[in-house]
């Protein structure tokens, strides 16, 4: 019995730390488990919150662009504010002039139009005093009284300030509706409230009536009191909530979620993971069984030998025996066809003799390591030498054997070649790499169409708005309209359809280039008269601060239609970002030809610069902030102009404004087609 216990001590002692250890690493693969579920939890709030944010300033941007279109008159008709109104679906809606004064309200109520309502509402007097839009709280209504949330835009007329600000019932309108789909977990609680505690929607049917979370939900409120996020104890179920302030507003969004449904796809794991530390320590005591039989049988190993002999040579994998120098003293029928080498051309051979000499240092350190007693075997990989002179990558697994009274006898290897492995192996990584450059491409491509299809969204149904209500406008009242009116609104829709127009002209083109279908044929031109060609086809002259500065003639190489396109965009982007006068200078440049387009701007914002050729970007700051557009003009010109050998280049304008080169070849080139590319640089000085 004693001697049973003095095999099984330290076994069980390495049996108890692992499960100790075994133990401690679950719990913090749990822990860290549910703070991971936590932290994504976190940012489908965050994102919430970020999508709510965004639908309020669409709001606004939508009241901004109704308001400009249509309550800019001196006067406004009800019937006009009425149908402006009508396009939200808001149920109240104010029209304030710079004063604070009422000049337009619904529902109709004549009784206060003309009051100063500003002071009773704090979201109406920042737009007032301040000229920025700005969101309300929770309140009453102007006309009815009833209880909203209101969105108020400033804007100038040629009467002064106006402000326009509609409202949306408390629990209704898109940002409610959001709520109700924005996080799918079961029994989730999703508020936005006010600053004073008010919900102004949720993701449960709301009331039409004030209600306060600290009513609706008291102890989500309480928690909120003490922590903008963390877990609160409610009617026996522990809840995990956050929020989030919403900037620009009033608002903080707050959801709260029960823990065992927020966990719920975790619970499975954990249970599954402590099954397997209970089996794995079963299996340990086992083990740890088998060990102490292992080492009380030690002395019976011997008896072995004779089935040893046979699994040497019946062994399908190479199988050696080695004296201390390295000889081999036995070989079996595997490793002689693994080497194409016969039995007798190996034993007597030392292996550093077909090892590759790359990986002999390594061998013969581990073998010194063994013969040292630092350790009693290894395992390495390293290749051998075929008798035909290929390597042979292969994972050995070597040991120094030992009589019964520890004295060094010889190596036993055991030999696996691994040479197709290793090929499969690389194979597949650069079948990888291969295919996450594909993937890389692919999302570049989806990032193109995100910013293709959010173009359309926005400037393509701007232009058809305007020419639509502009319209019907004209359709409803044309008899009862002046003549300067009826010019007006042709005057719109004619700017509409020049807008529009244009933008077709730019996506057309934009999906020729992306789909090769454009080839530049270039040709000797006079660069010279192409300029005052453009210039004039653009309908610009002197009298409008444009001129141009050539020699009689200028002759280089050059697609005429691309050429065309290219000097009528940047003319068109000097006139419309820019500031007179506008010079186009043409000038002989060795083997090349110059033109340079500069004007007497605010210039290109230097953040900008590196961005300023690539597809839908536009500078965030400036006069281009003021302006509509695509972001696609100048990639245009980029990639139009790299099809025909020319370059185009941007510099500041001195003393002030912008100037882009466009730099043409003398020498005629083959016809180039204009290939759909990731984005190549272009260059910038």
């Amino acid at each position: 019995m004693r001697t049973g216990w003095r095999f099984l001590a330290a076994p069980l002692a390495v049996w108890l730390m692992l499960t100790c250890i075994g133990a401690g690493v679950l719990f913090w693969v749990e822990h860290t488990t549910k703070q991971s579920v936590v932290a994504r939890y976190q940012d489908r709030v965050g994102l919430t919150g970020k999508l709510v944010e965004s639908t309020v300033k669409e709001l606004i941007e939508r009241e901004r662009t109704q308001a400009l279109a249509f309550l800019t008159e001196p006067v406004v008709s009800e019937r006009d504010f009425t149908r402006s109104v009508g396009g939200f679906g808001y149920p109240a809606a104010v029209l304030l002039d710079s004063e604070g004064r009422l000049l337009q309200v619904i529902p109709s109520n004549p009784a206060v139009i003309g009051e100063r309502i500003a002071d009773r509402y704090p979201h109406l007097r920042t737009a007032v005093d301040e000229g920025r839009p700005a969101v309300s709280p929770v309140v009453a209504s102007a006309a009815r009284g009833l209880p909203v949330v209101a969105f108020a835009v400033p804007f100038d007329t040629s009467s002064g300030l106006r402000v326009f600000s509609g409202a949306v019932p408390v629990g209704k309108g898109p940002i409610a509706t959001y709520l109700r789909s924005a996080i799918t977990l079961e029994r989730v609680k999703v508020n936005l409230v006010d600053d004073s505690d008010a919900i102004v929607a949720a993701n449960t049917d709301g009331s039409e009536q004030v209600t306060r979370l600290a009513n609706a939900e008291p102890d989500l409120s309480a928690a909120l009191r003490r922590a903008a996020q963390g877990r609160y104890l409610a009617k026996g179920q522990w809840w995990r909530y956050t929020s989030l302030e919403i900037p620009n507003t009033p608002w903080r969004l707050s959801a709260a979620v029960p823990e065992d449904v927020l966990f719920a796809n975790t619970a499975g794991s954990r249970a599954a993971g402590r099954a397997a530390l209970v089996t794995a320590s079963g299996v340990g005591l086992l083990v740890v069984a088998a060990t102490a039989r292992a080492r009380r049988n030690r002395r019976e190993l011997h008896s072995t030998e004779q089935r040893f002999r046979r699994l040497f040579d019946n062994s399908r994998i190479g199988m050696a025996m080695a004296d201390l120098d390295g000889r081999f003293l036995r070989v079996n029928p595997a490793l002689c066809n693994m080497l194409g080498r016969p039995e007798r051309a190996l034993v007597g051979v030392n292996f550093a003799e077909i090892t590759h000499p790359d990986d002999l240092e390594a061998c013969l350190k581990c073998v010194r390591d063994c013969m040292s007693g630092r350790v009693d075997g290894f395992d390495m990989e390293k290749r051998y030498l075929h008798a035909d002179g290929h390597p042979i990558e292969v994972i050995i697994t070597a040991g120094l054997l030992r009589d019964e009274e520890g004295r060094s006898q010889y190596f036993a290897t055991q030999i696996i070649d691994v040479t197709e492995r290793r090929m499969l192996e690389r194979a597949r990584r650069e079948d990888a790499a291969e295919l996450a450059r594909h993937a890389e491409r692919l999302e570049h491509a989806n990032e193109q169409m995100a910013d293709f299809m959010a173009m359309l969204s926005h400037d393509v149904r701007q232009p058809l708005t305007t020419i639509v209500s502009a319209g019907e406008m004209l359709l409803d009242d044309w008899t009862d309209m002046p003549d300067e009116t009826r010019r007006h609104y042709l005057r719109r829709m004619t700017t509409g359809g020049h807008r529009a127009e244009q933008l077709v002209s730019e996506i057309l083109t934009l999906a020729q280039l992306d789909a090769g279908a454009l080839t530049a044929r270039p040709v000797r031109l006079d660069v010279a008269h192409a300029a005052r060609q453009a210039v004039s086809a653009q309908g610009y002259d002197a009298a409008q601060g444009v001129t141009v500065t050539a020699p009689d003639q200028a002759i280089a190489v050059a697609d005429p239609v691309h050429l065309a396109l290219l000097l009528g965009n940047l003319l068109a982007n000097a006139v419309k970002y820019g500031a007179p006068p506008i010079n186009v200078t043409v000038r002989p440049d060795g083997d090349r030809v110059t033109v340079r387009v500069s004007d007497h701007g605010e210039g290109v914002p230097a953040a900008f610069v590196p961005h300023l050729f690539e597809r839908f970007t536009r500078a965030e700051t400036g006069v281009a902030t003021t302006k509509p557009g695509t972001g696609l003009g100048l990639y245009l010109v980029a990639r139009l102009a790299r099809a025909s050998g020319a370059t185009i280049t941007y510099q500041p304008n001195r003393p002030r404004g912008a100037m882009f080169v466009l730099s043409l070849p003398c020498t005629p080139a083959q016809a180039t087609p204009v290939v759909a590319e990731p984005g190549t640089p272009v260059s910038v000085s």
